[in-house]
């Protein structure tokens, strides 16, 4: 697809240097958050374009269950702009919306985005959702353009290994790695606590809370989901997740059940992350929390996370 002298295709290997040369100038502020390691970025190009990776994606595209589909934004053979489509069972999520400073307010984003709908409604796949930080007014303008609309937002909050403060014990809650037998429970507890809202676009799916292959496959990260057990009964689950240690390591999907909202279960879930994110040497750690969950937010104020940025969901139908 092409518009003027903007052409929009498909990833290659050998864009990887202009990639990771936009990346730092696109997201300074993300990356102040979260950091930035070009080197596990490089890897995990490599690894997606090696022959394992190309076997893999070939395959899946074969049976039109691709994974991730990746699109650049060419200017005179020059990358000026990305985005990216992660499957995410009937959902598309468009990810990595990115145009060189450069070359903004010329439409290339919007351009990007089209495509990736066009992308989804070929591919069967029934929405689209993204997230954009509530201050980039341009962006959200560009997308409600488009026929996105807003369902949620989503806080994310920052800490320092060193300057997390001291938790206290929670009587009678242990924590513990998750096991395969534990899924019922969880998928259970997840039905239960999730946003409404936040159900209704991604749906719910027990293989929603399983690892993807592609994301092993690749290396993507390191993820850990831990479980919260009282009097038997799973009451609490949270994911882990870290890259490296120049990166921020993540603490997600952390929810509990709603009648045992509030009596700890919440710091317990934190405590747990935090040791496993603290195992891969990582020295921050960043909480994504939606802004329906205050109790959540209340609990990673307490021990020492500030608020970093907000990020809005929107989500279109794909035919809309």
């Amino acid at each position: 697809m092409s518009g003027g002298d903007v052409l929009i295709r498909d990833f290659r290997r050998s864009d990887s240097n202009d990639l990771l040369d936009l990346l730092p100038r696109c997201f300074a502020k993300e990356f102040e958050i979260s950091g930035f390691d070009p080197v596990h970025m490089r890897g995990l190009i490599n690894r997606a374009y090696g022959v394992t990776g190309r076997l893999f994606l070939g395959s899946s595209r074969i049976l039109g269950r691709e994974p991730i589909k990746f699109f650049v934004a060419e200017v005179d053979k020059k990358v000026v702009g990305t985005t990216m489509v992660n499957r995410r069972m009937k959902v598309g999520y468009i990810s990595a919306v990115m145009v060189s400073p450069d070359r903004r307010r010329k439409g290339i984003a919007t351009k990007l985005v089209k495509n990736a709908v066009e992308y989804i409604q070929k591919r069967g796949m029934n929405r689209a959702a993204l997230h954009a930080d509530t201050t980039n007014a341009p962006a959200i303008d560009a997308y409600s353009k488009v026929g996105f609309r807003p369902f949620e937002q989503v806080v994310h909050m920052v800490a320092e290994m060193n300057s997390i403060t001291p938790w206290g014990g929670v009587e009678e809650v242990q924590t513990r790695p998750f096991r395969g037998s534990d899924l019922p429970e969880v998928y259970a507890l997840y039905r239960e606590s999730e946003d409404p809202d936040h159900l209704k676009v991604f749906g719910a799916s027990k293989n929603q809370l399983k690892a993807p292959t592609w994301l092993r496959l690749f290396r993507i990260s390191t993820q850990k989901r831990m479980v919260a057990i009282r009097e038997g009964k799973i009451v609490g689950s949270v994911l882990a997740s870290y890259t490296t240690p120049k990166e921020a390591g993540t603490i997600g999907a952390l929810h509990v059940r709603p009648e045992d909202r509030s009596r700890g279960i919440e710091v317990a879930m934190a405590k747990a992350a935090i040791e496993a994110i603290r195992g891969g040497g990582i020295e921050r750690v960043v909480a994504v929390v939606p802004s329906t969950r205050p109790e959540v937010v209340e609990t990673m104020s307490r021990l020492g996370f500030t608020q970093a940025m907000v990020l809005m969901g929107m989500s279109r139908e794909s035919g809309g």
